[in-house]
């Protein structure tokens, strides 16, 4: 079995500059009604990916999808879109409704280039999209307020607190960082990650072991 590409980090930040020019902190749509959790599982040179789509605000589940595909870009951080954007892409080809907002396991504009896996994939498909991670990325230049944080003056992220463990919170594309902050908190449902990526989560680790079959 082939392993992993080699991978040209030069020409993937390169890339990322080029699409965080592309990326939009307004929203120009209706009200939300559906959300789409996206989450990757891997195993050795394998992955699942599951796409799950909820009414929102009452988040009933109205669609699954799960994908397999190789692992063909290393993990490096920061450049963790390349690697889960053939999953995404499979995802969203397949699923039957385009949801109103897609949350990424990942960041979005709380990123060193600006452009983390929320952007990219919301700028290659142009769809509203939140980034929501479970850890800061701690870059130079970066600043707090409150729960606020900035990156060279700009509101890259929030903080939400669910007791003494928070997410964060960034614009992907389409999106205001209040709006998104809002959206995440309505889908908070006893976890820590919000709903819609708990049980994306949940089912992409359940595919990997091979609990769940797809496509």
């Amino acid at each position: 079995m082939e392993g992993p590409s080699i991978f040209d980090l030069k020409k993937a930040r390169a890339a990322q500059e080029l699409l965080s020019k592309k990326v939009s902190e307004e929203h120009t749509g209706g009200a939300f009604e559906t959300v789409c959790g996206m989450d990757v599982s891997y195993r050795g040179e394998r992955g699942a990916g599951a796409a799950v789509v909820l009414s929102y605000p009452d988040l009933k589940i109205l669609e699954t999808k799960v994908v397999f595909r190789p692992v063909v870009v290393p993990y490096t951080p920061t450049f963790l879109a390349f690697r889960e954007m053939p999953f995404f892409t499979a995802l969203i080809r397949r699923l039957e409704r385009r949801p109103d907002v897609f949350m990424i396991d990942g960041h979005g504009i709380y990123h060193p280039a600006f452009c983390g896996s929320a952007s990219h994939f919301g700028v290659v498909f142009d769809v509203p999209t939140i980034g929501v991670a479970g850890g800061l990325m701690r870059l130079e230049g970066e600043v707090k307020n409150g729960g606020v944080i900035l990156l060279k003056g700009r509101r890259v992220g929030m903080v939400l607190r669910d007791g003494k463990k928070g997410v964060y919170v960034s614009v992907g594309h389409k999106m205001k960082l209040d709006m998104a902050a809002n959206i995440v908190r309505g889908c908070i449902r006893g976890h820590r990650k919000p709903e819609p990526l708990f049980l994306a989560d949940s089912i992409s680790r359940g595919a990997i072991r091979g609990d769940v079959h797809g496509e």
